[in-house]
């Protein structure tokens, strides 16, 4: 089992070091490129559109795992999938449509800034096909087929990049690049994952039954994300795409860092669902990858932050970064920690537990940064990411601690 989790980890870490390593990459060419200024605008579209991308999502595959053991209902969740990407494109771009810009201070969402939004909304679509597979491969322990995946469109995505800046290209080219490298990522999987799509085919009450099941986790999922992602949008509206550059430029190599506790996660979570009614085996699981989580995520800090001063070479103005992201790091053995937390509760069927603590939480995140964005900053930011996950760490421990308590008096 222990190999198993090490294997699927491994190859989730290697399509994430993939697939982030380039994204880095990309990261310093358009720093280079387009200055702080112009990575802030890149910042706003990439940051609005990635908030619908949990609503595809929407906890549907631990359920759908859950409900459909031999993965017979793969077109419905496929199916219920696009359709879903299509109402949320929709809603995504009637949203965008009215976010407010003040011409004069250059604080808002510019025309050129929404119009990036409607040309990368249309990954959603990718987004959902990408999530479907995930599902396969997750039961099937074949994350090396995800991998591969992941890989090729990451690749791709660097060349696409490369050969816009080489031709100076525009803002909107940068962003066409991305969203066809989505689609190739997707269009790979899918054929990687050897399920037929075709015919049509959607089993309106396996459909109705997954959708209600996943409901909770769906919205918690929603809210974990508005609290996890809600600083960038509230400092484009109250501070200058400048502001923007510097904080979504730290983040984007802290995002890089805050995908690994997912992918353990991942890894362990189809092994959680099998001992979930061993009440012994299910938490020494559970304690064991605790101290590997912590541990992994204390071991990063270190030479990260020796690493960070080099955000200078990229271009003098980012050192400005440096201080967002050193602040960022300190919070990394919460976020590792907070995930296992939460698959664990997840995997007990705690759902409804969850959304409520991921609600509290977007609401007080969302109140902290609208206080002291405009005082702090990008500062209060990175503050606030940090004192958030760890306000969830210790209420989600607590309740696990508690259900453990019950569980081993009713054996």
């Amino acid at each position: 089992m222990h190999k198993i989790i090490a294997k699927n980890t491994f190859y989730q870490t290697l399509a994430r070091i993939f697939s982030s390593g380039t994204g880095l990459v990309i990261t310093i060419i358009l720093a280079r490129y387009f200055g702080i200024f112009g990575y802030g605008d890149y910042i706003k579209i990439t940051s609005f559109v990635a908030l619908f991308y949990l609503p595809v999502d929407f906890g549907l595959n631990a359920i759908f795992l859950k409900e459909d053991q031999d993965l017979v209902e793969f077109k419905s969740l496929f199916y219920f999938r696009i359709l879903m990407a299509l109402g949320i494109f929709i809603l995504a771009n009637l949203a965008a449509f009215i976010l407010p810009f003040n011409s004069f201070l250059q604080i808002g969402f510019s025309p050129s800034v929404k119009m990036g939004i409607f040309i990368f909304s249309f990954s959603l679509f990718a987004q959902a096909i990408i999530l479907t597979v995930s599902a396969v491969f997750q039961k099937t322990h074949s994350y090396s087929r995800y991998a591969i995946s992941v890989i090729v469109g990451s690749l791709i995505n660097l060349i696409f990049i490369i050969t816009v800046i080489l031709l100076k290209g525009t803002i909107y080219q940068v962003i066409l690049s991305f969203l066809i490298s989505n689609f190739i990522t997707a269009i790979v999987a899918l054929f990687l994952v050897k399920r037929r799509i075709l015919p049509f085919s959607l089993n309106a009450s396996f459909t109705k039954k997954i959708i209600l099941s996943s409901l909770p986790l769906g919205i918690m999922l929603v809210f974990n994300l508005v609290y996890f992602r809600i600083d960038s949008i509230i400092l484009s509206f109250l501070k200058t795409s400048k502001d923007v550059g510097i904080y979504g430029f730290s983040y984007k190599f802290f995002d890089f860092l805050i995908a690994l506790p997912l992918f353990l996660s991942n890894s362990l979570y189809p092994f959680l669902l099998e001992n979930k009614k061993n009440t012994r085996i299910f938490f020494n699981l559970i304690k064991n990858y605790i101290f590997i989580f912590a541990l992994t995520g204390v071991f990063l800090i270190i030479p990260f932050l020796l690493l960070s001063p080099l955000f200078t070479l990229i271009k003098k103005d980012f050192y400005l970064s440096i201080l967002p992201f050193n602040i960022l790091l300190f919070s990394l053995p919460i976020f590792f920690v907070t995930s296992l937390l939460q698959w664990s509760l997840i995997t007990l069927g705690k759902q409804k537990f969850l959304l409520y603590i991921y609600l509290i939480s977007a609401i007080i995140n969302v109140a902290l940064n609208l206080i002291f964005i405009p005082s702090f900053s990008y500062l209060a930011s990175a503050v606030i990411t940090g004192v958030t996950e760890l306000l969830v760490m210790v209420i989600l421990a607590i309740k696990l601690f508690g259900l453990k308590i019950i569980l081993e008096r009713e054996l």
